[in-house]
C-alpha cells in the first residue's frame, strides 16, 4: 500500500484547479509523494483548470467559509 496523506493531494488539486501551480509543477510534488510516472502524474492535473471544468470547491467537495485565507507557501531552498 502506498503511504502518503490524502489530504496533502487534495490540496495539490486545489492549489491547480485556482490557478496557483501549473499541472507540471503540481505533477512534480506528486511525483515525489506517490512515485507515479511522470505522465501519469501530470495527466491527474491536466484537467484542473481555474475556468474549466472544476473549482476548488468541487475538488475539496465543500467550501471554505467567505474571508478565508490560507497561509502562504514557504519557498524551496
Amino acid at each position: 500500500m502506498a503511504d502518503f496523506d490524502p489530504e496533502k493531494i487534495t490540496e495539490l488539486m486545489v492549489e491547480k484547479a485556482t490557478g496557483y501551480a501549473s499541472a507540471k509543477t503540481q505533477a512534480k510534488e506528486l511525483m515525489e509523494m506517490t512515485g507515479l510516472n511522470p505522465d501519469v502524474a501530470e495527466a491527474f492535473f491536466r484537467g484542473l483548470t481555474p475556468r474549466g471544468a472544476s473549482k476548488a470547491s468541487d475538488v475539496r467537495g465543500y467550501a471554505k467559509p467567505r474571508g478565508y485565507q490560507p497561509r502562504k507557501k514557504k519557498p524551496r531552498k
